[in-house]
């Protein structure tokens, strides 16, 4: 990833997300391995963030599409990266937290087999949150 890359995340994800803390360049260089993204005409114009957070669960955070290229199917195909991403390492579980009021992104992750496990309030944002989660299942050999 480069810089300019870094850049354009952090200002995708300010910009698309209700963020308590904002990205920088340097927030998003520092984890770049946790970052998928897709360009067009060198430009990012969507983008999340999926990293494992213990031996058997992956997370996927705050699925990104510019608002250019809303309603394309761009949302669809990052979050598809990200559990690819997820699934190569070698989870079993991923999980994401949603907003209870964000529509899109919930029929977003329901439509990709998702479930709503559970709900909690967010004291920093001030919002009600779902968990939601999906069972990755590995065939012996498989990835």
């Amino acid at each position: 990833m480069t810089k300019e890359e870094a850049i354009k995340i952090a200002d995708l994800l300010n910009e698309r997300n209700q963020l308590v803390i904002k990205y920088d360049k340097e927030r998003v260089l520092d984890t770049a391995s946790n970052y998928v993204y897709i360009k067009e005409n060198d430009e990012v114009i969507a983008c999340a963030e999926s990293k494992k957070v213990q031996w058997y669960q992956s997370e996927i955070s705050h699925i990104s599409v510019s608002k250019l290229y809303e309603g394309k199917g761009y949302g669809r195909k990052i979050l598809l990266k990200a559990e690819k991403k997820a699934k190569d390492e070698r989870a079993k579980i991923i999980q994401c937290t949603i907003r209870v009021d964000n529509e899109k992104s919930l029929g977003l992750f329901k439509s990709n087999g998702y479930e709503v496990v559970n709900k909690f309030f967010y004291e920093k944002s001030g919002n009600w949150v779902f968990v939601l989660q999906k069972n990755v299942i590995h065939k012996k050999g498989s990835s």
